[in-house]
């Protein structure tokens, strides 16, 4: 069966792993003397041998800009093309325009400028205390820089969770934009997005949604959402490092962005300055056309809402097993919501009496690699008191990860707290 084709007859959940493990060949780097476990996914994630072999097939084969009478010229045209029907498929967007561009973060600096040529004060930005600040910073600087407040939706440490009970205070009349993560990347605490979006709208503001740390762990639909825009980042679902902004409606039409003259007035082409990273795009439509095989259905999207459904299901397991393993170990406390508050397969924690750099390194050296810091998620960092000692630790489920994978990173990381 070809990795780009919808399954006949999807695997069930212990097949999950066997799928990707066929065809993902980083699995083969050996790391401390054995093969590398990779708990790093929410900093990115591997690439199956589809989408590496896509990009290399369209770079060996003739590549072009776009625009031109010839047929290379016309494989990048259908290339694009294909890639939006598939970016909205994945994302349940509809017919909303779907930008490229270099990453998540810059398209979000990109559109806060745009946006606020057309801001004044008095007017208030509201943000997000659990964020990341890639979804915090575009619109907070450019709000200040035009006179307008900023406003902050508060983290309950306790739940390390969005608190909403000032929702309707804090989202007042005069509001501009609201910036919110689905799921929170540093800690995996999945938001009540569509409350959010909903008093945005009551109050004529645009809704944000920062949908980065999401898209690789659940079923993601922009339009049941309510966002009016929605970012995320390919190489966190195993593509390539290219960030994707889909825009509701006339919205894009109606924002004045930066763009060269002869660019068009109108489409997500005004929104992509210069000459695209087509061998990502590429990429992209072939990893969305390897989870599409995952899956089953009658049609794209279908298929690939049910491979996120199967995906979210193995990793659950994945990451039960972890939590039940690491509640285990002296010292060790984890930063995690409380059930049943959905969460993705994230899990950040801290070991007593150990910095997150050793605790990683000792790990790193034995094959299990974990990631440390405050992953940018400044706020919450400071907010539940682990900015000081350097962060969280934080071990990422990905469905190439099998249950061994899970033990024996629970047996290394008890290792690395006691030594």
């Amino acid at each position: 069966m070809s990795a780009n084709q919808p399954c006949s007859a999807p695997p069930a959940l212990p097949q999950i792993a066997s799928y990707f493990r066929a065809s993902v060949p980083a699995l083969a780097r050996v790391v401390g003397g054995r093969p590398a476990i990779y708990l790093d996914s929410p900093n990115g994630t591997q690439m199956p041998e589809p989408v590496l072999r896509a990009m290399s097939d369209y770079i060996r084969h003739g590549m072009a800009n776009r625009h031109g009478e010839f047929l290379t010229s016309e494989e990048t045209e259908a290339s694009i093309h294909r890639a939006r029907r598939a970016v909205a498929d994945l994302l349940g967007s509809g017919s909303a325009p779907v930008v490229f561009g270099q990453n998540m973060t810059s398209l979000a600096f990109a559109l806060a400028t745009a946006l606020a040529r057309d801001w004044s004060a008095p007017g208030l930005v509201v943000v997000s205390e659990i964020d990341h600040r890639a979804n915090v910073d575009p619109w907070a600087s450019v709000a200040c820089d035009h006179g307008l407040e900023v406003a902050w939706l508060p983290v309950d440490p306790e739940t390390v969770s969005l608190d909403l009970t000032q929702l309707d205070r804090l989202v007042a009349p005069g509001t501009s934009l609201v910036a919110v993560s689905l799921a929170a990347n540093a800690v995996g605490s999945v938001q009540d997005v569509r409350a959010v979006t909903a008093r945005a709208h009551e109050v004529g503001a645009i809704a944000i949604v920062d949908a980065v740390h999401a898209v690789p762990h659940l079923p993601v639909n922009m339009q049941t959402l309510g966002a009016d825009v929605l970012l995320c980042s390919a190489y966190k679902f195993f593509g390539p490092h290219i960030g994707i902004m889909a825009v509701e409606g006339d919205l894009l039409d109606r924002v004045r962005t930066l763009k060269v003259a002869p660019a068009p007035l109108s489409g997500p082409e005004k929104a992509e300055t210069g000459s695209q990273n087509h061998e990502a795009i590429v990429g992209l439509a072939a990893t969305i056309a390897y989870l599409e095989g995952l899956g089953g259905g009658d049609s794209p999207a279908a298929r690939l809402h049910d491979s996120m459904l199967r995906i979210q299901r193995y990793e659950d397991q994945l990451v039960a097993q972890m939590v039940e393993g690491l509640a285990d170990i002296p010292g060790l406390r984890i930063y995690r919501a409380p059930d049943p508050r959905p969460k993705t397969p994230t899990v950040a924690f801290t070991v007593r009496g150990k910095s997150p750099v050793a605790i990683t390194r000792y790990c790193g050296d034995r094959g299990v690699l974990l990631t440390h810091g405050d992953f940018y998620a400044t706020i919450l960092a400071e907010r539940v008191g682990v900015a000081a000692q350097g962060g969280w630790i934080r071990a990422g489920m990905a469905p190439y990860i099998t249950p061994e994978d899970v033990d024996y990173a629970l047996a290394t990381i008890s290792a690395a707290s006691q030594a």
